[in-house]
């Protein structure tokens, strides 16, 4: 049959590649070489591997925004940046804010991959200067952006960024949502919070609740684009690569060297999967005060969980405990929600439609 004009698809040849890096991916074997050999792979990667790392982004910036967090005035570092993903999810929600990026730096250890980040972020940004870095000629003064990295450094590779990180105004950390990967980026907290001030996922500044625990771990769910359940060319991607689309798993962690305002004791970040019973959902809730808890909510006295919503949707993680008896709470959607509105009252939610496990 042939293909719509404009249509994409992939082709034996394409989906070689993905098979190739997905499976070094999986591995996590420590590469002492780029994984890109060509810029054909390297574009490929950001169609499909760079989408899904995307939409993590965009979900991670939106919790930011939820915080009311303003980034320090610098440069952006996109250290690992492969396509550049990063980069350029941050200067559009930069953009969007109206905080000013004048430079962004990229590096790799790939030299495809830098020119490649670099050019793409020159082509949407003209305004902003995009320049490879020597990692020895590091700028003065950055905010670090990171991500889908710690799969891949030895433990060489691991001091080197951390003794980075250690130098800039804010860390912006996104890493895949596994179990192994969020244990190790929590341990990492631990450590930098000695100089830095948690932003987000953690809402407090105590010691993480999850790192011990054997079972659980911090990890959320991007909010997924729905056009794309119905293009052929991701179904034919599930298909190849063996992934779920409606779950972009991920865990983060944004650090700031500056010390901002406590959240509201009332916030709490809803962690991991939302599990829906006969009248009632239950899901972990790490407070603002530090507390780690499992809770119960009744479905009659919180209508948003009435009703399960379809995976991929958009929802924040960021919640609002409204009263104890009975337990109430509600996500919210706007940095306005989180301040006067909901104490009067005025927020009144959706009920929303779906399948039967809500992902957030």
């Amino acid at each position: 049959m042939e293909k719509e004009k404009g249509q994409r698809f992939l082709t034996k040849k394409r989906k070689a590649i993905l098979e190739r890096l997905r499976a070094l991916f999986l591995s996590e074997i420590k590469l002492d070489r780029p994984y890109w050999e060509t810029e054909e792979e390297l574009a490929l990667y950001e169609e499909i591997f760079g989408q899904r790392i995307l939409w993590k982004w965009q979900s991670v910036l939106k919790e930011l925004s939820l915080l009311r967090w303003q980034p320090p005035e610098g440069d952006l570092l996109d250290w690992g940046c492969g396509p550049g993903v990063a980069a350029r999810s941050f200067c559009r929600w930069a953009q969007e804010k109206k905080f000013k990026v004048s430079s962004c730096f990229f590096w790799d250890r790939s030299p495809i991959a830098m020119e490649y980040a670099a050019a793409l972020l020159r082509k949407e940004f003209p305004r902003i200067q995009a320049r490879v870095v020597d990692r020895n000629r590091i700028p003065q003064k950055f905010i670090l952006l990171i991500s889908h990295l710690l799969g891949e450094l030895n433990d060489q590779g691991l001091e080197e960024l951390l003794e980075i990180a250690q130098r800039a105004s804010a860390i912006l950390w996104v890493e895949p949502g596994t179990k192994s990967i969020s244990k190790k980026l929590g341990k990492l907290r631990e450590s930098l919070k000695e100089k830095y001030w948690v932003v987000a996922p953690c809402l407090h500044q105590q010691k993480c609740g999850l790192i011990e625990d054997e079972k659980n771990w911090c990890h959320f769910f991007a909010s997924v684009p729905r056009e794309i359940f119905h293009d052929p060319f991701w179904g034919q991607t599930q298909d190849v690569m063996g992934i779920d689309l409606s779950s972009a798993a991920y865990s983060y962690l944004v650090m700031d060297s500056r010390q901002i305002h406590k959240p509201s004791a009332e916030l709490f970040r809803i962690v991991g999967t939302i599990r829906r019973s006969k009248g009632y959902s239950s899901f972990w809730c790490c407070q603002a005060t530090g507390e780690l808890c499992l809770r119960k909510y009744l479905h009659r006295h919180n209508a948003w969980l009435s009703q399960p919503l379809k995976k991929g949707k958009a929802f924040s993680t960021l919640a609002k405990n409204l009263g104890e008896d009975p337990p109430l709470c509600i996500p919210l959607k706007s940095p306005e929600q989180s301040l006067e509105s909901i104490k009067k009252g005025a927020f009144n939610p959706e009920r929303p439609s779906g399948e039967d496990r809500v992902q957030v």
